[in-house]
């Protein structure tokens, strides 16, 4: 499946001195916090002017449900972003932004990313290691390891991987991409649950933005304020560079619809062109409802196929 692309993984917030930063790509705009609720402030985030989706605020809709709000308020939250929606004139990723966009399937969608802990990012190295070495003690600090993995997700092959021995480069880390969904009953396979193939398109679009995440040359050079983003089947849609080539998913507990879902992909491994990636779909109570990994074909242009 030809995935959408995805943005630059940039690991802080963007500058608040306008005068210090280039001006944001012009399909997006930082919208200043304001109140949506007694308690709940709008964080900063991009937004198409016109995205197109069926509620008019999704990140408003979001902040309004306890589960997504503490997500989305949460500093660790990266590069909140609500997905444009609007058609193109090419035709591209017209499935996400007509067929799927609707106030029955897709009703709202926001993105952003996490970083993952240092000591989670390297957990899988640190694991192989000790099982080599043995020694005590390494109960302990697995166990450590493992409770700050439940307090993210539940989903330990999502989490694990990365390191310089699986191909991550430190300017370019392995984030945590996540989308919030608001799906409705179109999504239905059977009655009051998600379609096993609807299923595996979102898993599908999330893992691809990961890979994207991987595959472009250039975001390293764009101070973090431009915002370029290609989320969920993005904004801009002028080059391809990740080809999703093998996908397998396990389908864990059905997906209660309508309703809401997070779903979450992260690149593990840089080998090449081969960009290997995994997703999760998770509920508001944090049950792991479905897990997916891919293999993905970097086809930045002008790189070296290791193929």
């Amino acid at each position: 499946m030809k995935p959408t692309q995805t943005p630059s993984s940039t690991v802080q917030q963007p500058d608040d001195d306008d005068d210090a930063v280039p001006h944001p790509h012009p399909h997006q705009e930082e919208e200043e916090a304001q109140t949506t609720s007694a308690t709940v402030k709008k964080p900063k985030h991009s937004a198409p002017p016109n995205h197109n989706q069926h509620v008019a605020d999704p990140l408003a809709h979001f902040l309004a449900i306890p589960w997504t709000a503490r997500l989305l308020t949460d500093p660790a939250a990266l590069d909140i972003v609500v997905s444009d929606r609007r058609p193109l004139a090419s035709g591209d990723t017209q499935f996400v932004r007509s067929l799927l966009n609707s106030a029955t399937a897709v009703r709202a969608c926001v993105t952003f990313f996490l970083k993952l802990p240092p000591s989670l990012s390297s957990s899988s190295s640190s694991s192989s290691s000790s099982q080599k070495g043995g020694g005590g003690g390494g109960g302990v600090v697995q166990g450590e390891e493992e409770e700050e993995e439940e307090g993210i997700s539940k989903s330990k092959a999502l989490l694990r991987g990365g390191g310089p021995e699986d191909g991550e480069d430190p300017e370019r880390p392995f984030l945590l991409f996540n989308a919030l969904l608001d799906l409705g009953e179109d999504l239905w396979g059977f009655r009051g649950t998600l379609h096993g193939g609807a299923l595996v398109v979102l898993l599908d679009e999330t893992m691809c933005a990961a890979a994207d995440n991987q595959s472009r040359d250039f975001f390293v050079r764009l101070h973090p304020s431009l915002n370029w983003r290609l989320i969920w089947a993005g904004w801009c849609v002028w080059v391809d560079y990740a080809f999703t080539a093998t996908m397998t998913t396990k389908f864990l507990k059905p997906v209660k619809l309508p309703g809401v879902v997070m779903v979450r992909s992260r690149v593990v491994k840089v080998e090449g062109r081969k960009i290997y990636v995994r997703g999760s779909i998770e509920d508001g109570d944090g049950n792991l409802m479905a897990e997916s990994e891919a293999m993905l074909v970097d086809k930045t242009p002008g790189k070296r196929s290791n193929l």
